[in-house]
Protein backbone atom coordinates (compact mmCIF):
# COMPACT_ATOMS: atom_id res chain seq x y z
CA UNK A 1 0.00 0.00 0.00
CA UNK A 2 1.64 3.36 -0.61
CA UNK A 3 2.02 6.37 1.67
CA UNK A 4 -0.66 8.19 0.10
CA UNK A 5 -3.16 4.94 0.49
CA UNK A 6 -2.31 4.63 3.73
CA UNK A 7 -2.71 8.43 4.54
CA UNK A 8 -6.28 8.57 3.41
CA UNK A 9 -7.47 5.40 5.24
CA UNK A 10 -6.42 6.72 8.45
CA UNK A 11 -8.01 10.42 7.80
CA UNK A 12 -11.03 8.41 7.03
CA UNK A 13 -10.99 5.93 9.86
CA UNK A 14 -10.34 9.11 12.30
CA UNK A 15 -13.03 10.75 10.89
CA UNK A 16 -15.64 7.53 11.21
CA UNK A 17 -13.99 7.54 14.57
CA UNK A 18 -15.56 10.92 15.26
CA UNK A 19 -18.77 10.83 13.72
CA UNK A 20 -19.77 7.54 15.73
CA UNK A 21 -18.53 9.32 18.75
CA UNK A 22 -20.38 12.38 17.87
CA UNK A 23 -23.26 10.55 16.91
CA UNK A 24 -23.66 8.14 19.98
CA UNK A 25 -25.75 10.07 22.20
CA UNK A 26 -28.14 8.65 23.97
CA UNK A 27 -31.67 8.77 23.62
CA UNK A 28 -33.13 10.47 27.00
CA UNK A 29 -36.63 8.74 28.68
CA UNK A 30 -36.88 12.09 31.45
CA UNK A 31 -38.67 11.04 34.32
CA UNK A 32 -41.96 13.24 33.66
CA UNK A 33 -42.96 16.47 35.50
CA UNK A 34 -45.56 15.36 38.16
CA UNK A 35 -46.67 13.85 41.66
CA UNK A 36 -45.43 10.55 42.53
CA UNK A 37 -46.00 8.30 44.94
CA UNK A 38 -43.09 5.75 45.97
CA UNK A 39 -43.67 2.91 47.78
CA UNK A 40 -40.77 0.92 49.58
CA UNK A 41 -41.51 -2.94 50.38
CA UNK A 42 -39.61 -4.43 53.30
CA UNK A 43 -39.96 -8.17 53.65
CA UNK A 44 -39.10 -9.84 56.88
CA UNK A 45 -39.28 -13.32 56.96
CA UNK A 46 -42.96 -13.90 55.43
CA UNK A 47 -44.25 -10.39 56.50
CA UNK A 48 -43.52 -7.42 54.15
CA UNK A 49 -43.63 -3.83 55.03
CA UNK A 50 -44.81 -1.03 52.79
CA UNK A 51 -44.29 2.70 53.21
CA UNK A 52 -44.59 5.50 50.66
CA UNK A 53 -44.55 8.77 50.80
CA UNK A 54 -45.26 11.52 48.30
CA UNK A 55 -42.59 12.88 45.71
CA UNK A 56 -42.23 15.87 43.21
CA UNK A 57 -40.54 15.99 39.82
CA UNK A 58 -40.09 19.46 38.92
CA UNK A 59 -37.88 19.59 35.56
CA UNK A 60 -34.61 17.83 36.88
CA UNK A 61 -35.62 18.14 40.75
CA UNK A 62 -37.05 15.12 42.52
CA UNK A 63 -38.73 16.68 45.41
CA UNK A 64 -38.90 14.48 48.60
CA UNK A 65 -41.76 15.03 51.60
CA UNK A 66 -39.66 17.30 53.39
CA UNK A 67 -39.08 19.25 50.21
CA UNK A 68 -35.38 18.36 50.21
CA UNK A 69 -34.77 19.05 46.37
CA UNK A 70 -32.24 16.13 44.64
CA UNK A 71 -30.98 16.12 41.30
CA UNK A 72 -32.58 14.29 38.58
CA UNK A 73 -30.27 13.01 36.60
CA UNK A 74 -31.92 11.51 32.66
CA UNK A 75 -30.87 8.04 31.59
CA UNK A 76 -32.13 6.32 28.36
CA UNK A 77 -34.43 4.29 30.87
CA UNK A 78 -35.49 6.79 33.34
CA UNK A 79 -33.14 8.72 35.49
CA UNK A 80 -31.81 8.81 38.74
CA UNK A 81 -30.88 11.08 42.14
CA UNK A 82 -28.05 10.97 44.36
CA UNK A 83 -29.19 10.23 48.40
CA UNK A 84 -25.80 11.59 49.81
CA UNK A 85 -23.65 10.22 51.23
CA UNK A 86 -23.74 6.98 49.47
CA UNK A 87 -26.71 6.08 48.43
CA UNK A 88 -28.73 6.43 45.19
CA UNK A 89 -32.40 5.65 43.61
CA UNK A 90 -32.71 4.80 39.96
CA UNK A 91 -35.69 4.71 38.55
CA UNK A 92 -36.83 2.89 35.16
CA UNK A 93 -39.30 3.18 33.24
CA UNK A 94 -42.18 0.77 33.38
CA UNK A 95 -45.76 0.54 31.23
CA UNK A 96 -47.57 2.37 33.99
CA UNK A 97 -45.01 4.29 35.92
CA UNK A 98 -40.94 3.12 37.08
CA UNK A 99 -39.47 1.41 38.99
CA UNK A 100 -37.37 2.54 41.75
CA UNK A 101 -34.28 1.02 42.91
CA UNK A 102 -32.58 1.74 46.01
CA UNK A 103 -28.71 1.16 46.25
CA UNK A 104 -26.24 1.78 48.73
CA UNK A 105 -22.38 1.94 47.37
CA UNK A 106 -23.51 0.70 44.14
CA UNK A 107 -25.31 -2.82 45.57
CA UNK A 108 -29.26 -2.71 45.03
CA UNK A 109 -31.04 -2.41 48.56
CA UNK A 110 -34.89 -2.31 47.68
CA UNK A 111 -36.63 -2.21 45.10
CA UNK A 112 -39.45 0.35 45.11
CA UNK A 113 -42.56 1.64 42.80
CA UNK A 114 -42.63 5.18 41.83
CA UNK A 115 -46.16 5.34 40.33
CA UNK A 116 -47.74 8.62 39.48
CA UNK A 117 -51.02 9.99 41.76
CA UNK A 118 -54.10 10.27 40.03
CA UNK A 119 -55.81 13.62 39.58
Amino acid sequence: MTRTATATLIVVAAATGAGLIAGAGHAHAKVEDGTYNLCIQTRYGSSVDEKCAVYRVEGSSLIGPNGTALTLVDTPTGGYAELPPVSRITLIKTADGYKAINSVLGIPAATSTFLPVGD
